[in-house]
């Protein structure tokens, strides 16, 4: 079996862009959404070789009514997907979520969000991963 031969590694480029489409909504509608979503969360924590890191998982399900008139012939879930301001609820939210379970203060928060159409409304899913800050015991000598 021939295989290909050595090739030099390329270097990453400085800037890696994509470009999308953004909407922005009514926010009244999406908090009303958001208050009344089903929320589901789990996480643990996994001891890296920096130290111990929180990973979790937030899935939000948005009620949606298919006799609601807003959302006739709409595919909100594509709304949802484009909004920032429905991207960054959803963030806050899983971020709350993982304050609650972890067991120690959380660091950078790292996340990645995907959105769905759901049989009862729209579905987004937040995972995340952020390190543990845990204080240090400092012991003072007696003078």
């Amino acid at each position: 079996m021939i295989r290909p031969g050595l090739a030099k590694a390329r270097s990453l480029p400085l800037l890696i862009a994509r470009r999308t489409v953004l909407v922005r909504c009514a926010d009244a509608r999406w908090r009303e959404l958001f208050e009344q979503a089903d929320v589901v969360s789990e996480g643990g924590v996994r001891v890296e070789a920096h130290g111990r890191v929180w990973y979790g998982s937030t899935s939000l399900i948005l009620p949606m009514d298919d006799t609601d008139p807003a959302f006739a012939n709409v595919n909100v879930a594509a709304l949802a997907e484009r909004d920032v301001h429905v991207r960054l609820r959803a963030v806050r939210t899983a971020h709350r979520e993982a304050c609650l379970r972890a067991p120690s203060r959380l660091g950078r928060f790292v996340c990645e969000v995907r959105v769905a159409t759901d049989a009862r409304g729209v579905r987004i899913d937040v995972d995340v991963q952020a390190p543990l800050i845990e204080g240090r015991v400092i012991s003072r000598r007696a003078p």
